[in-house]
């Protein structure tokens, strides 16, 4: 486990989603450490999560295109440069809802690495340290009205 890796050594993760997770496909690679972990994530278009919530903040920066954000009853159109924040322990989800695939890095402390979130993700740490991962969190899909928060941006 070094604390560097080259990027061909940090394996994409390709995902579909379908039904309780959302709509569409993803490609993500991450890496992480004791309080923090990066994703750099491609959604294609049409890119829908369903709403969910985790115990680490969230800071979404946008590398390219464009992608709306949600949390809770607010949305937040973001474009490549945009900055945005998920506090920790809010109902939140994305949509991709361009027609050009969106690259999103995003940061997460502690480190969302628990369960699934955490399947490919890279350890960042020196030889001979034992890793200390303060709550590796995970993703926990919740019940929300998100139908209702997007018509209030999008109509019907």
């Amino acid at each position: 486990m070094p604390l560097h890796v080259k990027s061909e050594s940090v394996p994409e993760r390709k995902g579909v989603r379908t039904g309780d997770q959302g709509e569409g496909s993803m490609i993500s690679r991450k890496g992480y450490g004791n309080e923090c972990s990066l994703m750099i994530a491609t959604r294609a278009p049409g890119y829908h999560t369903r709403p969910h919530v985790h115990e680490s903040e969230q800071i979404n920066y946008v590398l390219d295109g464009e992608i709306w954000f949600f949390v809770e009853d607010q949305g937040f159109r973001c474009k490549k440069g945009d900055f945005q924040r998920i506090p920790a322990n809010k109902i939140h989800w994305a949509w991709n809802r361009s027609d050009k695939e969106t690259v999103v890095a995003e940061a997460h402390a502690p480190g969302l690495v628990g369960g699934n979130a955490g399947e490919g993700a890279v350890a960042l740490f020196a030889e001979g340290e034992a890793p200390r991962l303060r709550n590796p969190g995970a993703n926990r899909y919740v019940p929300y009205d998100s139908a209702a928060a997007e018509r209030k941006y999008f109509g019907k």
